[in-house]
């Protein structure tokens, strides 16, 4: 009976083991494309390039000739500011802040079919109860970031505050990432990723990596979503 409760015993540290080393392994492929997934799913919306044309009146509604003179000359004057502050935020070295969800979301159900039809040939099982489990990000592996400073979510306003709170630097995005699901062999991934804007103003991303002469690449982003 103890021998039996003693390989009992064994086979539960031993599979607790390799659960752990499995999302170490995931962690080190995280930390490894963090920068790239942020660099390839942000845009710096201070400097998005409106429309050259001023915009048209809504169906049905007619100005005067002169009122029509006088919008134009507004427009390009919006047009000359905005030009001149793009300039200036190109400029600006201050780094970005970027707000990470503190919490890395458990992986979409359906990315082990995502995955198969993507990556043809390859073979991959359904998540784990492992893979399952959601886990905290650690930000202090990005400190060095020159583009980006990285502040956890949980310390800004709740809902829609943090958008309407003053700061003393610029938050760019409000960013958060499910966990990577892999192929058998681990040469493969898929995960799916979120970038706010403002109220209302989002995207969402599923995005491919692959193993590349030893390094983790991003092989592929889709849109899913778009606010």
């Amino acid at each position: 009976m103890k021998r039996i409760i003693t390989l009992l015993i064994l086979i539960i540290l031993s599979s607790c083991k390799t659960q752990k080393s499995e999302l170490e392994f995931e962690k080190e492929v995280f930390n490894e494309i963090f920068t790239e997934l942020v660099d390839s799913t942000f845009y710096d919306y201070r400097i998005l390039q409106p429309s050259p044309k001023i915009p048209s009146p809504p169906n049905g509604t007619i100005i005067s000739d002169s009122l029509n003179k006088e919008n134009i000359k507004r427009y390009q004057k919006f047009l000359e500011n905005f030009e001149k502050r793009k300039i200036e935020i190109e400029k600006d070295t201050a780094r970005i802040v970027i707000a990470i969800n503190d919490t890395i979301s458990r992986p979409f159900r359906t990315n082990y079919k995502t995955l198969s039809k993507y990556f043809e040939n390859i073979e991959f099982k359904k998540d784990t109860l492992e893979n399952k489990k959601e886990y905290k990000i650690n930000l202090s592996e990005f400190k060095k970031n020159k583009k980006f400073e990285f502040k956890y979510y949980s310390e800004f306003p709740k809902g829609r505050e943090i958008w309407r709170t003053e700061y003393p630097f610029y938050l760019g995005a409000v960013m958060s990432f499910s966990r990577i699901y892999f192929d058998s062999n681990k040469k493969f991934g898929v995960l799916e990723s979120g970038t706010n804007f403002g109220v209302l103003h989002g995207n969402g991303f599923r995005i491919f990596i692959k193993k590349i002469s030893g390094k983790w690449r991003i092989e592929k982003i889709e849109g899913t979503i778009i606010s």
